[in-house]
């Protein structure tokens, strides 16, 4: 008896050996997938510390192998955020190699992985850094007018064209009742070509009549007015009653064409109708259903945000039947604050912050640049940026018509002032090389004088397309790292065939001996100082 029950125990506790290692098996199959995903996890961390290690020596070729490693690993995991924090550095790195082209390619990736992880802001600037130090090439033809965007059933729009404007009542040269001086008369003179119309500002609530004078000079120099309406009181002011009624009453007694743009740059938090998008939605349908039964015939309802802040613009747009155009306020103040290579340059394209715009509304509504300017200081040092901002200048009149065709006004902003925290220097009677800048820009007939005129001149895009064998007047809209150019040359099959030496990059280019071939033209643009920055090249088919 003692042997077998010996032998029974023997045999449970052989069992339950085998039990205890089947559930030690078990367990450690199952946990298996979890120390390896905590080795995976510290393996991508460790080497994220040595590619910081390696970029804080200034190894970069190094960190960028090792931050290009683990930045998929994030990807496939979903970790957006951290995603973006590896492009950033394999772009820091890129810009610390002087590799700009790839410091962009990999900028662009922070901003689309940090929008997927809703970091707006970080998106923001990291697509605002790669713009800075992006080297782009867009080749044109210059032919004639086509039909041209006329947006159908919408007031005062040229078919082809851009009016010119200008808010000019500040500048002392040209508007001074008091020596009988007033800017529908002189700015032309001052600028060398009448204008199309010009922008006042109105506060809401002020008696109208104010106004009458300016709208009996508008419609005796045969201009229009853009009529900046502001609820400076806030928006609940603004209501439907006898004030909004006789003021409407007053503008459709005229025959003077009015942009009435209330409310602008509500995007902004510098304004008091900032804030409560439904609510001013709501005013601005009010005042267009208004002004639409009062003043149908000779008044269009504008709706104009600021440039900046773009994420909130389009909570604030009334809808396609209350709006009949579209503007933006547009300006470029010298700021080397948020220069990417740390140089003290303002590497911004004054022309790129149209883009937004354009491309949201420019095929559904006539936009323009409803009020702007470049800066000829750097106001929190006053540096004079005459230099940077005649550039700038020349480049966005030059390169719009070709860039954004589309466009249907612009309006300069003639005046310095105090307005906000900056001082602002756009006025050009106070800076001669700017306004010899303004005069030889303007002059493009692009830029018309009067509504119902239609420009002449149009712009095709040839990359990568077709164009006829002869001598074509080609231009191009190049934007590189460098803030200012100085040359571009044109090559084919290795070969000067132009040089041209300020936007738009005008020549006239042979291409007679390329009929029936599929050509590469090489733009090649350099800096002021005249060293090469960037050589982009367009595919083009000769027939």
């Amino acid at each position: 008896m003692g042997a077998r029950k010996r032998d029974l125990r023997s045999r449970r506790s052989a069992a339950g050996l085998l039990k205890m290692v089947l559930i030690m098996a078990i367990l450690m199959l199952v946990a298996a997938p979890f120390q390896s995903e905590e080795v995976q996890a510290a393996s991508v961390w460790t080497v994220y510390k040595d590619a910081q290690k390696l970029e804080a020596r200034g190894k970069y070729k190094e960190a960028i192998a090792k931050y290009k490693q683990i930045a998929p690993v994030f990807v496939k995991d979903k970790e957006y955020g951290n995603a973006a924090q590896m492009y950033r550095r394999i772009g820091d790195c890129y810009k610390g190699l002087k590799q700009y082209d790839n410091a962009v390619v990999n900028w662009d990736l922070e901003a689309d992985y940090s929008g997927k992880a809703n970091q707006t802001q970080i998106s923001i600037a990291a697509k605002r850094k790669a713009n800075m130090l992006r080297s782009t090439a867009k080749l044109y033809v210059e032919q004639q007018a086509g039909q041209g965007t006329t947006y159908k059933g919408t007031k005062f729009v040229p078919a082809n064209g851009a009016l010119i404007g200008a808010y000019a009542e500040m500048d002392k040269k040209v508007n001074d009742p008091k020596q009988g001086k007033y800017f529908t008369k002189q700015f032309p003179v001052m600028t060398g070509k009448k204008h199309a119309a010009y922008l006042l500002y109105f506060n809401y609530g002020s008696d109208p009549v104010l106004l009458a004078k300016h709208l009996e000079r508008a419609e005796a120099s045969g201009t229009a007015l853009q009529i900046g309406v502001q609820p400076i009181h806030g928006l609940e002011q603004v209501k439907d009653d006898a004030y909004l009624r006789n003021f409407a009453r007053m503008i459709g007694d005229t025959e003077v064409p009015v942009f009435l743009r209330f409310a602008n740059e509500m995007n902004g938090g510098w304004v008091k109708w900032n804030g409560d998008p439904k609510k001013y939605i709501e005013k601005f349908r009010l005042v267009a259903k208004v002004f639409r039964e009062e003043a149908k015939d000779n008044v269009a309802m504008v709706w104009a945000p600021g440039a900046n802040p773009t994420y909130t613009i389009e909570s604030y747009y009334p809808g396609d039947a209350y709006v009949d155009w579209v503007g933006v306020s547009l300006y470029s103040i010298f700021d080397p604050s948020l220069d990417p290579l740390k140089q003290g340059e303002d590497r911004s394209s004054h022309l790129d912050k149209f883009d937004y715009i354009y491309k949201l509304y420019g095929d559904r509504k006539p936009v323009f640049i409803s009020e702007g300017g470049v800066s000829y200081m750097y106001p929190e040092k006053r540096q004079d940026k005459t230099s940077w901002a005649v550039y700038k200048m020349q480049e966005f009149y030059a390169s719009l018509p070709m860039v954004y065709p589309k466009v249907k006004g612009v309006f300069w902003f003639d005046s310095n002032g105090n307005a906000t925290e900056r001082i602002k220097y756009y006025m050009l009677s106070a800076n001669s090389r700017l306004l010899q800048a303004y005069k030889d820009a303007v002059a493009n007939p692009f830029y018309l004088s009067s509504i119902g005129e239609k420009a002449s001149v149009s712009y095709k895009q040839i990359n990568n397309s077709t164009i006829n064998a002869g001598k074509l007047k080609v231009s191009a809209y190049v934007k590189t790292w460098a803030p200012t150019l100085s040359k571009v040359t044109y090559k084919i099959g290795g070969l000067t065939v132009a040089t041209t030496s300020a936007p738009p990059w005008k020549a006239e280019v042979d291409f007679r001996p390329y009929k029936g071939k599929k050509i590469e033209l090489s733009i090649q643009a350099y800096d002021s100082s005249g060293k090469l920055v960037t050589t982009q090249k367009v595919k083009v088919t000769v027939k």
